[in-house]
């Protein structure tokens, strides 16, 4: 009689392996599907990390393009401008923006003001938005640049409303790697046991970090709410200094008189929730110059006073976030142009 016994023991591994990656599926299937930008890179629960608090609404009307020739506003910025949410209580108040990236428009470059009348703006106020973790890199671009390489390309509004609510419906995560879950429930243990957690670095993505915050759960809506989720950029990217004010002054200073330059530097959330010192001494050197809001003590002001103010699970702010940005970026404006739509530059 032939013998059975390596059959039988195939079958016991096939079977094994089989019940390993049903397991592992199931695990992925029911894994909530992440909503937070960080969640999803990091592999971390959006049940432990994923904000609750309802946003308030923005009009459909107020997130809206113009084009460049029509704008009385153009805002060249990064991520947290191609979303159009803080830009809505400018467009509220009646203003026309043209919102454009940093890649697709390259460093400010010598020839700046040139290059945006070429481009068909008419208007008088530029904002120049960046995240405060970019922004040195994007100066030192700046300094030995002679010309703009690229003509005027708009960002696309979205094609959604930005200020949706959080899902609350549960579906099964089809789009999930064999993977998923199991990685989710690690990673959030890890987080769960540890004072400071980073992720480790693979084919996925950028690093993500996971602190501890003092009285976190005062200023965060999600469950794990001692604990927040940041990119390790914040920590990694050189910070600003005082020099980096101080271009940014002189840049504005060479522009036309027919154009009003301000600067929107968007805090780091590790500078608002665990480092306010982090950049004292270009805060110092920018309020001093008057080139733009001080975004920061805005940000140290409220994070109390508005829940999630950045997300446990974005990189970028909350809607209530963004709109409490917008809100001091009309002010800005108005400070230039009180009324919208005034009168242009030929």
């Amino acid at each position: 009689m032939e013998d059975t016994k390596p059959a039988r023991m195939w079958l016991a591994i096939f079977a094994a392996g089989f019940l390993v990656c049903a397991a592992l599926l199931v695990t992925s299937l029911l894994t909530p599907i992440p909503y937070g930008d960080l969640t999803r890179i990091g592999r971390i629960s959006e049940r432990d990390f994923g904000w609750h608090h309802p946003p308030p609404p923005i009009p459909d009307a107020n997130i809206k393009a113009s084009s460049i020739q029509e704008a009385d506003v153009l805002v060249i910025g990064d991520s947290f401008s191609v979303r159009y949410a803080w830009q809505s209580p400018l467009v509220g108040a009646g203003y026309r923006v043209a919102t454009t990236h940093w890649d697709k428009t390259g460093p400010m470059c010598s020839d700046f003001s040139e290059w945006v009348r070429k481009s068909g703006f008419k208007g008088k106020v530029v904002i120049i938005e960046s995240i405060e973790r970019l922004l040195q890199g994007r100066i030192e671009d700046s300094k030995e640049c002679a010309a703009m390489k690229h003509t005027f390309v708009p960002s696309p509004p979205p094609f959604e409303n930005p200020s949706k609510q959080a899902p609350t419906e549960f579906r099964l995560n089809w789009d999930a790697e064999l993977l998923r879950g199991w990685l989710t429930y690690r990673n959030t243990r890890a987080i769960e046991r540890s004072e400071s957690w980073t992720n480790t670095p693979d084919r996925w993505g950028p690093l993500i970090d996971a602190r501890t915050v003092p009285d976190g759960c005062k200023q965060f809506s999600h469950v794990a709410c001692n604990k927040l989720l940041m990119t390790a950029e914040d920590r990694l990217m050189a910070p600003l200094t005082a020099d980096s004010a101080a271009f940014m002054a002189k840049f504005t200073e060479k522009m036309a008189p027919s154009l009003r330059i301000i600067w929107m530097v968007v805090p780091n959330k590790s500078t608002v929730y665990l480092d306010q010192n982090h950049a004292a001494a270009f805060r110092s050197t920018f309020n001093d110059l008057k080139i733009g809001p001080d975004l920061f003590t805005l940000s140290e002001q409220n994070r109390f006073k508005i829940t999630d103010l950045y997300p446990a699970n974005e990189t970028h702010v909350s809607i209530a976030g963004y709109l409490l940005f917008g809100q001091r970026m009309l002010e800005a404006v108005r400070e230039v142009q009180p009324n919208p739509a005034a009168a242009k530059s030929p």
